[in-house]
């Protein structure tokens, strides 16, 4: 038997569509992400009922006498069949149902709040909470004899529950991760056999797994070899005896469960997309419904007899002949094919009849030769290349908005304001424009019945307004006087297809992969050519950032890459570089931080920011782990480094906030996806890393608060080296000397002595970045530069021969004598106890450490006369004349004194 399938017909908006038969298989239900509940008497109904019930519907079922829906308000609501009156509300949840299952009296629904509740009969409020997933439930069944439940979530496992108990059963991993209903593909869709209940299957990549339910071990696996891609879903035939499954590229197999055979399908057509949903029909069980993600509607049924692998081999075909030949082959007395006997010519043979039997053999010889011939060839050719399935590549999109398809929706929501548009039943629509600061501009109402403004980009200096469908760009300067708005017209062939406002310019990215620059007042700029079809674009004061696709797209991902344009009068200097996304991710968000550095976001809620000076992508957070469920989503807002924050929204089992009740924005702490963060040493490098990558207040003080304690938590857990390591990579004069002054304060005098050796260096360091900002360097203010090694490990591997003090040049010399005339910053080495307990050193701070005054410390100090009076009744060394730090301490009779940059040698 071959199943053929019927012509496809549109039914809702694209996204999950949903689809049942009425118990009596009379009428095919189904709804949409549109809001729509349609009726279909059958397939090719041209005029279906159609009910909306809110913004979206993610499922439904029918009780026989109800049916119940999940809308948008969280609730599971149930209304009249067919009248289509509300009949009450059975369960509420904290996120949108997803997958709703009537079973005899009872009924389960499983949310995007990682719950499961059970009803029996119509009593709200006395359901049974069924709670162990970490995911969002995907999709849901019951067997009521069995009393078992089956759940598939999106933390990658199945469940099984007695759900009169509550009692989880049995729990299976290894299945596909989702945290969003909406952004799931593989549903899994589990499905019980309905009439004894003893099998369960679900989907896994390309088979259909069939569990016995008596002690859950894999009883047989299904697979089609004619099948591409990985099933989304599968359904029992009401009688058990076929099994239906569905996949991601439209494909559909029926399967014979008790041949454990795949039946032929008819091939699916371009335009089927992954399928969401399937239904058999209750009343003829050789015909099933199905869904696609783009909201589309087709049936597969029944047709003839497929053909038998006998006649493919030429058996059948061979019994045929045999047949034929051991007949009576000459029964010319029979009817020919018009019902008309022919009459014979007196010997009882008709030669027309004859005729037509000889020559209806020859031609069925000759059809026999040919397909042996054809069988022959087919089965010496090579196996058909696997069809690959490539990433989709995403549209266009506006950063902070939300999708199009919804009646209210944000055009835009940034750190300047919200633009928020609405669309009436009557096609009348109207754009709402709010500011944060009410000194910007006060809030605009503007009318949408003629433009169909779908596209809006906001700044303090302007709103501008677009629309895909037409060439039409509206711009109101919000800072100028007079005339305020301006609007032109672009070439025929062309139609606007993402818009970015800043403080200084307007840019708009056309069909045409031109990018069309203007001022904010309406003056034209340059237009500059896009290598590749714009996804998204933003700006900040006079730059512009614009993401494309710069290469096709591979099986695991999509390849974006970025356009900068900087603009400084007429002149404007572009930069292209690549846009690095996680495998399986999409872009979410595009903009700039506070202080003009390009940032995006994934779909996923990675956070990454671009450094100029680095040429650099940095990810800053993963607003995902500071989310309590993985059903929950961060819709970006704003980008803060100076505050070190991120803003956004809390979509609660969504991805996109709703307009009404206006959400809360949060402020999220950015923090880099170090190893071991929970550790206080990660969380020190964390800080410190920050600190160096972005333009944060006091930057240079908070460096060196992080390292000087990154480095006394080195000493303490006894690694001078890489607490040495630190110094030299910092490479600050000033975090040195609190390092050595640290150091021999916790009696770590070899540290110190190697500490004072990377002075010259350290000095040579910052010279030559002095020079390199001299010369136009646009680097990050407190930048950690990576200091040269070679001083060190030559200081290391050879020995130490003191020059002559007449070669010291002009610069050490003057650096000496102006080290020598500083003031001091460490105690006489006499006040320092000659054995320093470290066990019992505390991680000081830095106000600690340096806290005492310049009074204290001339008070344990000796006096300026007595330090030079000691120092000339000493003979200095060779060595000491060039390098003071180098010289042997002699703890004995000699004591050192630090000055603020430089160390003096004294008597006791």
């Amino acid at each position: 038997m071959s199943f053929t399938r019927s012509s496809l017909r549109y039914a809702h908006t694209n996204g999950y569509t949903g689809l049942l038969y009425t118990p009596k298989g009379d009428f095919i239900i189904t709804c949409g992400t549109d809001g729509d509940i349609r009726h279909w008497t059958c397939i090719s109904d041209d005029d279906p009922r159609s009910t909306c019930l809110g913004e979206f519907v993610m499922c439904i079922a029918h009780t026989g006498s109800r049916l119940l829906a999940s809308t948008d308000r969280n609730t599971v609501h149930a209304y009249t069949f067919p009248q289509m009156d509300s009949d009450g509300i059975l369960m509420r949840f904290t996120a949108p149902a997803t997958c709703l299952r009537v079973c005899g009296d009872y009924t389960a629904a499983g949310s995007e709040d990682t719950t499961i509740k059970l009803l029996r009969g119509d009593n709200a409020g006395a359901e049974i909470t069924l709670e162990g997933h970490k995911g969002p439930i995907l999709a849901l069944d019951m067997h009521v004899e069995r009393r078992l439940l089956v759940s598939i979530a999106g933390d990658g496992e199945l469940k099984v529950w007695n759900f009169e108990t509550g009692e989880e059963l049995k729990s299976l991993g290894g299945l596909p991760r989702s945290n969003s209903f909406e952004s799931t593909s593989l549903f899994g869709t589990p499905s019980f056999e309905p009439q004894r209940g003893e099998q369960l299957a679900y989907c896994l990549d390309k088979e259909i797994i069939v569990l016995n339910t008596t002690n859950w071990q894999v009883s047989y696996r299904l697979q089609d070899e004619r099948v591409s891609s990985n099933y989304s879903c599968c359904q029992f035939s009401p009688n058990g005896e076929r099994l239906a499954a569905g996949t991601t590229s439209g494909e559909l197999s029926i399967f014979d469960v008790q041949r454990r055979k795949a039946l032929q399908v008819e091939t699916a057509p371009n335009d089927c997309k992954a399928i969401t949903c399937l239904a058999w029909n209750t009343a003829n069980e050789d015909e099933v419904a199905f869904c696609d993600s783009t909201g589309q509607l087709g049936t597969i049924f029944a047709g003839d007899d497929e053909p038998q692998d006998d006649l493919v081999n030429g058996v059948e075909a061979e019994e045929e002949q045999d047949d034929f030949l051991g007949g009576n082959d000459y029964e010319f007395e029979q009817g020919d094919d018009d019902g008309v006997t022919e009459v014979d010519d007196g010997d009882g043979v008709s030669l027309e009849q004859l005729k037509r039997k000889v020559m209806s053999k020859a031609t069925d010889d000759m059809d026999d030769d040919n397909a042996s011939r054809h069988s022959i060839a087919s089965s010496r050719t090579a196996p058909a290349a696997p069809q690959l399935k490539w990433f989709k590549q995403q549209a266009a999109f506006q950063p902070g908005a939300t999708p199009n398809e919804l009646e209210h929706r944000y055009l835009v929501w940034n750190d300047v304001g919200i633009v928020t548009a609405h669309t009436e039943p009557s096609g009348d629509g109207a754009i709402d424009v709010e500011f944060h600061d009410a000194s910007v501009h006060h809030a605009l109402h503007l009318s949408n019945n003629y433009n169909q403004h779908n596209l809006a980009s906001l700044s303090r200096s302007a709103l501008a307004l677009a629309s895909t469908d037409s060439n039409k760009l509206v711009v109101i300067a919000l800072a100028a006087a007079g005339n305020k708005e301006w609007s032109l017209g672009l070439p025929d062939c062309e139609s606007v297809e993402a818009l970015a406002a800043t403080s200084q310019l307007i840019g708009v990215a056309t069909s045409t992969h031109f990018l069309r620059l203007f001022s904010v007042m309406g003056t034209q700029r340059e237009v500059l050519s896009i290598p590749g079809p714009v996804v998204a674009l933003a700006g900040h004061d006079h730059s512009l950032l614009c993401v494309y696709h710069g290469a096709g797209s591979s099986q695991t991902q999509q390849h974006l890459s970025a356009m900068l344009i900087n603009v400084s009068g007429l002149n404007l200097r572009v930069e292209h570089f690549p846009v690095p996304l996680t495998p399986g991710r999409q872009l979410s968000w595009l903009g700039y931080t506070d202080v003009g550095s390009p940032s995006i976001a994934d779909n996923m809620g990675l956070v990454q920011l671009y450094r100029r000076a680095s040429n650099a992508w940095f990810p800053i957070c993963d607003t995902m782990k500071q989310s309590s469920s993985v059903s929950n989503n961060y819709f970006i807002v704003a980008l803060s480094e100076v505050r070190q924050i991120v803003q956004a929204v809390l979509c609660r089992g969504s991805s996109y906030p709703m307009t009404n009740p206006r959400p809360m924005v949060q402020e999220l702490r950015m923090q880099l996806p170090l190893c071991d963060i929970e550790v206080e040493k990660s969380e020190l490098e964390d800080t410190l890393m920050r600190a160096s990558i972005m333009q944060v207040d006091g930057a240079e003080k908070l460096q060196k608060e992080m390292a000087i304690k990154l480095f006394a938590l080195a000493c303490n857990g006894e690694c001078e080296t890489r607490a040495r390591e630190l110094i030299e990579t910092i490479a600050c004069t000033d975090l040195l000397q609190l390092a050595v002054k640290y150091a021999s304060k916790r009696g770590r005098i070899h540290l110190s002595d190697r500490l004072c050796e990377l002075l010259p260096q350290l000095e040579a360091v910052q010279e030559a970045r002095k020079q390199q900002q001299l010369l136009g360097a646009n680097g990050i203010a407190a930048t950690i530069v990576l200091p040269m090694v070679g001083a060190s490990t030559s200081t290391a591997t050879t020995p130490k021969l003191a020059p002559k003090a007449m070669e010291l040049s002009a610069s050490k010399r003057g650096a000496l004598k102006r080290f020598s005339n500083s003031p001091s910053l460490f105690r006489a080495a006499s006040s320092r106890p000659a054995t320093p307990d470290v066990a019992t050193a505390s991680l000081d701070t830095q106000e600690n450490m340096f806290g005492e005054s310049e009074s204290q410390q001339s008070e344990l100090l000796p006096s300026k006369a007595s330090v030079n009076d000691g120092s000339e009744d000493q003979q200095r060394l060779p060595l000491n004349s060039v390098n003071p730090f180098a010289m042997k301490r002699k703890l004995v009779d000699t004591g050192v004194i630090f000055g603020s940059e430089k160390l003096k040698l004294a008597k006791k």
